[in-house]
């Protein structure tokens, strides 16, 4: 009787999470396409190299410009953000388990179990956290963070095109 407490909401739970990520994934897609959409439109209605350096030259072409080259930035900050939170939160779990094994009287295969999921976690939180700092320094190294969030285009950049 007891197991049904903790595998039917659990069941619930992850049915529930794995909607939410196909309907989160499906509308990123949505967005992305409309927004590529409209980008590949608005380039295409550009007679000729003048007219796309003149609009480039205005607030809007300005306010353009920034969205297409900021998307991956703002990516690259997300992720590597997010790489530091998992990994934190990953060891964390494993340490707190490691500390209940520590106090608790468990029978041999309780802790057992309890000691790998307690290894796995702390090793995979490890893991993440060294993956974000590398991602981190290559993401600096390649430009792509710089400390500038939402940095204004330079008008070098419209003039050269």
């Amino acid at each position: 009787m007891g197991s049904e407490i903790i595998i039917v909401p659990s069941a619930l739970l992850m049915t529930a999470y794995v909607f939410y990520v196909i309907a989160n994934a499906f509308t990123r897609r949505q967005q992305l396409r409309s927004t590529t959409d409209f980008q590949t439109k608005l380039l295409d209605r550009m007679g000729n190299m003048g007219e796309f350096t003149e609009f480039l030259n205005t607030e809007g072409g300005k306010k353009f410009l920034n969205t297409v080259g900021s998307e991956s930035g703002g990516m690259a900050h997300q992720r590597v953000l997010r790489a530091f939170q998992s990994g934190i939160v990953m060891l964390c779990l494993g340490i707190g388990i490691f500390m209940y094994l520590s106090g608790a009287r468990v029978d041999l295969d309780t802790y057992e179990s309890l000691g790998f999921v307690g290894t796995v976690s702390a090793a995979v939180g490890v893991g993440m956290l060294v993956s974000g700092y590398v991602s981190l320094r290559l993401s600096r190294r390649m430009g792509l963070i710089n400390g500038q969030q939402d940095a204004p285009a330079p008008n070098e950049i419209a003039r050269s095109v």
